[in-house]
């Protein structure tokens, strides 16, 4: 907050609070190193020079360049009559007067490695100042070189592999790089993700709220996950553009045109930790940044956190453990088990079944089959009377001393009554045709 008032006197008619000119200096001088901040962490890691100041008075041109693998950010921009010095040696002349100008700058120096600036002319004379017409202003600012990575090819992808790092507008222009011929490739590894930010130097801060998309710099893609985006610019000056879901992601620069001439950086940072290497006989368990490890034989844990780009904590042996009559089972919540592997133990199962249901077939049809031939069978031997009285052909055998024997059968039976006499006694007995002749036989024999 400003406290001291002064006053200067220019003309009898003419007084400036320097009250108010002392708070918009404030207000321009937080609004640069907040600039000069994001500026520093745009850069990350990556070497940037330190800030130079240049001051081009009424009249005088100035050159801006940094080295081959550097780019120009301007970090401030003030048009007026800010302070004595070279270009204003009188105290006494009339001060205060100024306007920032940072986005007309970024135009013609940010993004690229060399510029000119000329004053007065016609883009700066439309900016709208508190100071008299008569009055000779100049030019006052700061930028910083920032290297940047220039190894790219205009006719293959170009893949990047790095934890972090920044694309610039200016090789598509430059080299080619970065097309649809030769997309930029960031990818990152599994279970880790991507963060782009975007720093644009044509950002129109009066058509914001007007246009949802002034400019189109490109596109984003996710393969894996069949995701576009577009790179929008002409908003803010430093944006978080987009935060991957996979660990890759696909950029397609547009080349400059008309309607999108304007310069930009975005910065890729690779957030998160990779997927952690299983150990042998192990589960493992992921939720964000949290993970679990546990083993497949005991109820042993091992609980983890990811910070950064790592993951803090240990991980212990799960051991084979030996053959037992009463081994531990592995936790079932914790077990993963690929579509291929579910696929298989459901065939084989059904295979089984199909299998056990034939032979069930099998036993039962054998054993009704049985069932229905002994019925068959007993029921036939019922309906035969043995001792049934027929016609029959007596025929006479030898007899023997003490004995009598004769035997008789049916012409039309397959059944015949012997009949024997054994020392007074008669027996009959039936038999067979076949056990007939059998009978037949031995006691003719006889």
């Amino acid at each position: 907050m400003c406290i001291l008032g002064i006053v200067q006197w220019n003309k009898p008619e003419t007084m400036i609070n320097n009250t108010s000119l002392c708070c918009r200096r404030q207000e321009r001088l937080s609004r640069h190193l907040v600039t000069v901040f994001l500026i520093m962490i745009l850069a990350g890691n990556l070497n940037v020079a330190l800030t130079e100041t240049v001051e081009i008075c009424n009249g005088e041109e100035s050159r801006l360049s940094c080295r081959q693998n550097e780019i120009i950010i301007m970090t401030s921009a003030e048009y007026g009559r800010m302070e004595v010095g070279r270009c204003i040696p009188k105290e006494n002349d009339f001060m205060g007067c100024t306007n920032d100008i940072l986005q007309l700058l970024d135009g013609w120096c940010s993004g690229h490695r060399e510029c000119n600036i000329k004053v007065p002319t016609i883009d700066l004379e439309k900016e709208n100042t508190d100071c008299l017409e008569v009055l000779k202003l100049y030019l006052k600012a700061t930028y910083s070189c920032m290297r940047i990575d220039t190894s790219c090819r205009s006719d293959t992808p170009n893949v990047r592999i790095t934890s972090e790092g920044i694309i610039s507008s200016h090789l598509t222009d430059s080299k080619g790089c970065g097309t649809s011929r030769s997309p930029w490739i960031i990818s990152a590894s599994p279970g880790q993700t991507i963060q782009l930010t975007l720093t644009d130097f044509s950002a129109n801060r009066r058509s914001s709220n007007l246009i949802s998309c002034p400019f189109i710099y490109g596109y984003i893609q996710e393969k894996a996950i069949g995701i576009n985006a577009t790179i929008c610019g002409g908003r803010d000056r430093q944006m978080a553009l987009y935060t991957s879901k996979t660990n890759e992601v696909i950029m397609h620069i547009l080349a400059r045109n008309e309607r999108n001439n304007g310069q930009f950086l975005i910065k890729y940072e690779v957030t998160g930790c990779p997927e952690l290497s299983r150990p042998s006989h192990a589960w493992y368990k992921r939720e964000g940044n949290d993970a679990v490890v546990g083993c497949e034989s005991n109820d042993k844990e091992w609980h983890l956190t990811c910070h950064g780009n790592k993951w803090i904590g240990e991980v212990g042996n799960c051991s084979q453990p030996a053959l037992s009559s009463n081994p531990v089972m592995p936790r079932h919540e914790n077990l993963h088990f690929t579509p291929t592997v579910t696929m298989t133990a459901v065939a084989a199962s059904a295979l089984v079944l199909v299998v056990v249901a034939i032979v069930i077939g099998v036993v039962y049809i054998k054993k009704y089959r049985i069932r229905q031939e002994t019925k068959f069978l007993t029921k036939t031997y019922s309906t035969i009377e043995r001792n049934a009285e027929v016609s029959y052909r007596p025929i006479t055998i030898d007899q023997s001393e003490g004995s009598h024997q004769m035997m008789s059968y049916p012409e039309h039976c397959t059944c015949a009554t012997l009949q024997m006499r054994d020392h007074g006694k008669d027996t009959t007995m039936a038999t067979s045709s076949l056990e007939k002749q059998s009978l037949y036989s031995s006691i003719k024999s006889a």
